[in-house]
């Protein structure tokens, strides 16, 4: 039913728009707003015991995005901004029940021929309408709240219907879905989908408020960014125990492409979590320093002022075994024009395991 609902919307869209602006000119150089549907199927992707032994129930989903094209930009060919709507049901509807996300994301082209490909990273709030509960569902051991963090790494594929109007897109997605352990339990839960659907023009237009990446590109190509950025969870769900912590981070990114740097990056991480049940390793006499560091690769997909950014990466310095070998980011950016920069990210291990959000303010220079 929620399938046919979004596909009934989308199909007036469609008419809507063939209908209403056949004969309009374009002659301002406001950007266009595109439309694009994905309808997800697949499965959960479990990466603990008590997920896998669970019922699986399939993925059913839907996708809505608006995205703001500035002029003479194609949807599938261009680098570009969009802001989405995401629903599906999250692998055993009794225990996990559904989410509801509302998200910012970037589409970064791979390759631009007749046939386009496309990366897209995005992030953004989301609702899981069934949380853990000690007595009425206590098998959910993966979302301790109702408010969580949704991210997306999808890769699609278009074919031009109508030139530059009207695309059929076919990939697949990554989802995934935690509160960042600010309230325990938070195993997180993820799921892999194919998703098939349309972009449609609508050319309906949208005011400089809304365009991104207007801004003159910069002509220095290397970049160096230092962060400081801080976080909170919760260690002790029973006591109620929260720690904070905090990281300081080193980035280097070269501008390979037009919205597209590469890099490396090192973090100092202040993280005491080892020191608390149940993360403590049983008989030790004294828990383990709670400093880390990590080496990562900079990602990101920017078009200014805003960016996503992927550092996947893992500890060159761990006081214990007991944490995880691969560690890593996804998250937001916003630069200022007096190079200050604001960040949000899911600090995770393994892509897989959220372990906190992080908030951090840092500085870019350019060479």
């Amino acid at each position: 039913m929620m399938v046919k609902n979004a596909w009934y919307i989308f199909t007036l869209l469609i008419a809507c728009s063939f209908v209403l602006n056949a004969n309009e000119s374009v002659t301002d150089d406001r950007g266009v707003v595109y439309y694009n549907l994905n309808i997800h199927r697949g499965r959960m992707a479990p990466h603990v015991a008590l997920q896998a032994a669970l019922k699986q129930d399939k993925i059913s989903g839907v996708d809505l995005n608006v995205i703001f094209l500035n002029p003479n930009e194609a949807s599938l060919k261009s680098s570009v901004a969009s802001v989405g709507y995401f629903l599906s049901n999250l692998g055993n509807n009794e225990i996990y029940g559904h989410v509801h996300a509302a998200y910012f994301s970037m589409h970064f082209p791979l390759l631009t021929n007749n046939y386009p490909v496309q990366l897209k990273l995005g992030m953004g709030p989301g609702y899981v309408t069934k949380k853990h509960d000690p007595e009425n569902n206590h098998l959910n051991m993966a979302v301790g709240s109702h408010l969580n963090v949704y991210g997306q790494i999808s890769l699609t594929g278009g074919i031009p219907v109508f030139k530059d109007r009207l695309f059929l897109r076919i990939g697949m997605s990554f989802n995934h879905i935690s509160n960042g352990l600010v309230v325990a339990p938070n195993q997180g839960i993820n799921t892999l989908t194919i998703h098939t659907g349309l972009d449609l023009s609508s050319d309906q237009r949208h005011s400089g408020t809304l365009s991104v990446g207007r801004d003159k590109e910069r002509k220095e190509k290397n970049c160096f960014t230092i962060t400081y950025a801080s976080g909170i969870k919760e260690v002790d769900r029973v006591a109620g125990k929260r720690i904070f912590t905090s990281s300081l981070i080193f980035d280097y990114g070269y501008r390979i492409l037009p919205g597209f740097n590469a890099g490396v990056g090192i973090n100092i991480f202040y993280n005491d979590t080892w020191a608390y049940d149940p993360y403590m390793t049983p008989g030790i006499d004294e828990p383990p320093a709670p400093i880390q560091s990590a080496i990562h690769l900079v990602l990101e997909l920017e078009k200014n002022p805003v960016a996503i950014i992927l550092n996947p990466g893992f500890y060159i310095y761990k006081p214990t075994g007991d944490i995880p070998d691969f560690t890593g980011r996804l998250g937001a950016r916003y630069s200022f024009r007096n190079n200050l920069t604001l960040m949000f990210a899911v600090k995770h291990h393994w892509f897989a395991l959220a372990d906190y959000f992080e908030w951090g303010i840092g500085y870019r220079f350019f060479r």
